[in-house]
C-alpha cells in the first residue's frame, strides 16, 4: 500500500571556544564505560574537565572526549596494566590537522607551536647528563627529546610545571604517562578571562598543553589546557552517522541515518552492547539527495518473543560492508524498556482500513509530544509480524518522489509542536508533500497524527502546518 522507506581572528576563536563548553556540556550523558572508574579514581575532574562526547572511537581506540582531554582503551594491546587506559596525543593531531586554530583560546595558533616544535629549537644535552631527567642551575628540569629518556636534545620545563606533572594525586601513572614529552619550551602568549586580557604561561607536551595563570585561584594556577575541546569543535567530524547523535541516549528500535556506501549496496549494521549482547541486521543504501549512498532505517531485535533485553549501557554502532570493512562506528548509550528514563508511547499504524495503536518505549523527555511524532516518522520498524503500515512518506518514497525540489532532505521530519489551549499544532518539513495526494491517504496521515497526539492530557485539538502553513495543506 505504502512504501517504505569554521576563522583566523583568534579573538573570534576564543569568543567560540569560551561559549561551547557549557553547550557541549549539557549536550552529554556522563563519564562511559570502560572509562568511569579510571576517570573517578584520578580525579578526573580536575584532570579532564567534563565530558563532550560518549563512547567514540579514536585511531581504532574505544575513546572518549573530555574538555581537556580524550581517553583511549588500550588494554588489548598492553602488557603492562598503567598503559591500558591512555590519553589521546592532541596537541599532535592539532599541530598537523588545525593550524590556524587557537591554542586552548590563547593568541598562539597549533601553526606557530609546530615552529616551535622545530628541532632547532631544542637544547642540546647539559653536561654530565646521560638519561633520565636533570635538574638545571636556574631550577627548570630538563627533559630529553626521546620516549626511553635517552640522551638526547630537549626541551627545559619550569620548575611550577615539574612540580605540578609529579603530582602523584592527579598523576599516579606518572607524568611521562598522563603528560606525556615536552614538545616546546614554555612560552608567553596572551588570552581573555572574564573579559580582561591576560598573559600566561603555556608548554607543550604531547597529551596536553600546560598553563600557569598567577590571577587564578591557587589551586587552579597551574592546569591542563582544554585540547579536548579545540578538537571537538575544530577537527573535522570523520563520522558519516548523523543519527543517532554522538553520546546520545536511545531505545530499541535504534533509527540510523548516515552517509555511507553506494546507492543500492547491502550493508551490515551492527549495534554491539557491553556486556556483549550483539544485534545484527542489514539494510540497503538509498540514492540519497546527493546521489550518494544514504543507509536509513531501523534496527531492531526480529523475534516479537522474548527478545534479549540488555540492561541500560554503552553501545557502539558499527556500518560494514560486504567484506566486513567498517565504514562508520559511533557510541550510543542505549536505554532498557525497563529503564526509569524511558517512557511508553502509543503510536498509530495503519492496519487495514483504521489506524491501530502500538506501544513503543521511548526516551523519556519534557517534549513528549514532539518525540511521539518524531518516532511515528520512521514508520513501522522490524520485525512488524502484524503488517502495520504508514500513510507518512518514508525516506524511500521521499527521496524518488516525483515533485521533490532541489532543497529536499531525505525524510519528513517535525519542525515544531506548539500546544496552545488544547490545541496543539504540528509543523512538517515540506517533504511531507511527498504523499501525493488521495483522500484515503490524507484521512491516515490526518488520523496517524492526530491519534497520536491525542493521548497526552494537554491536547484537544490537533492542526497539521507544512512550513508553517496550516492552509492548503495535506489536499486529496
Amino acid at each position: 500500500m505504502f512504501r517504505h522507506s569554521a576563522i583566523r581572528i583568534w579573538l573570534m576563536l576564543l569568543i567560540v571556544a569560551l561559549l561551547l563548553p557549557v553547550q557541549r556540556a549539557q549536550a552529554v550523558v556522563g563519564v562511559v564505560e570502560p572509562f568511569r572508574d579510571y576517570y573517578n579514581q584520578h580525579d578526573g575532574v580536575r584532570v579532564l574537565g567534563y565530558p563532550l562526547t560518549g563512547l567514540t572511537e579514536a585511531g581504532g581506540y574505544q575513546a572518549q572526549y573530555f574538555e581537556k582531554g580524550r581517553i583511549e582503551d588500550h588494554r588489548s594491546e598492553v602488557v603492562d596494566s598503567v598503559w591500558g587506559f591512555m590519553y589521546g596525543r592532541l596537541t599532535a593531531e592539532l599541530m598537523a590537522l588545525n593550524p590556524s586554530g587557537a591554542v586552548n583560546a590563547t593568541s598562539l595558533t597549533y601553526a606557530q607551536l609546530a615552529e616551535l616544535h622545530d628541532p632547532s629549537y631544542r637544547h642540546a644535552p647539559p653536561i654530565g647528563f646521560t638519561s633520565g631527567v636533570m635538574q638545571l642551575p636556574t631550577g627548570a628540569v630538563f627533559i630529553p627529546d626521546d620516549p626511553l629518556l635517552r640522551r638526547a636534545p630537549g626541551y627545559h620545563v619550569p620548575a611550577r610545571f615539574w612540580r605540578y606533572m609529579n603530582r602523584s594525586d592527579l598523576f599516579p601513572a606518572g607524568w611521562l604517562h598522563d603528560i606525556g614529552l615536552p614538545l616546546t619550551d614554555a612560552v608567553q602568549v596572551t588570552t581573555i578571562k572574564n573579559g580582561t586580557m591576560r598573559t600566561i604561561l603555556l608548554q607543550a607536551f604531547e597529551r596536553t598543553v600546560l598553563t600557569d595563570d598567577p590571577l587564578n585561584p591557587s589551586a587552579w594556577q597551574i592546569e591542563r589546557g582544554n585540547l579536548g575541546l579545540d578538537s571537538i569543535n575544530i577537527l573535522p567530524a570523520v563520522s558519516p552517522i548523523e543519527l543517532p547523535a554522538v553520546g546520545s541516549h536511545a531505545t530499541l528500535p535504534l533509527h540510523i541515518m548516515a552517509r555511507v556506501g553506494v546507492p543500492g549496496q547491502l550493508l551490515a549494521v551492527a549495534l554491539r552492547w557491553q556486556d556483549g549482547t550483539t544485534l545484527r541486521s542489514a539494510l540497503t543504501a538509498l540514492r540519497g539527495e546527493d546521489g550518494r549512498g544514504l543507509l536509513i532505517g531501523s534496527i531492531n531485535w526480529m523475534q516479537e518473543s522474548q527478545p534479549p533485553q540488555p540492561p541500560s549501557q554503552w553501545a557502539m554502532l558499527e556500518i560494514s560492508d560486504a567484506r566486513g570493512a567498517i565504514l562508520a562506528r559511533q557510541g550510543v548509550f542505549m536505554l532498557s524498556a525497563a529503564d526509569p528514563d524511558t517512557r511508553v508511547v502509543q503510536l498509530y499504524w495503519v492496519l487495514g482500513d483504521q489506524v491501530t495503536p502500538f506501544e513503543r518505549h521511548i526516551v523519556s523527555t519534557p517534549r513528549i509530544g514532539a518525540a511521539a511524532l518524531e518516532e511515528l516518522l520512521w514508520g513501522p520498524p522490524p520485525p512488524n509480524l502484524a503488517g502495520f503500515e504508514t500513510a507518512l512518506p518514508l525516506p524511500s518514497e521521499v527521496l524518488s518522489y516525483a515533485g521533490r525540489e532541489s532543497d529536499w532532505g531525505p525524510r519528513v521530519r517535525l519542525l515544531s509542536l506548539n500546544i496552545v489551549d488544547g490545541v496543539a499544532t504540528a509543523n512538517f518539513s515540506q517533504e511531507l508533500r511527498a504523499y501525493g495526494g488521495g483522500s484515503l491517504r490524507v484521512h491516515f496521515i490526518t488520523e496517524q497524527i492526530r491519534q497520536t497526539l491525542l493521548q497526552f492530557p494537554s491536547v484537544h485539538t490537533v492542526r497539521i502546518a507544512i512550513e508553517g502553513r496550516t492552509d492548503g495543506v495535506l489536499e486529496p
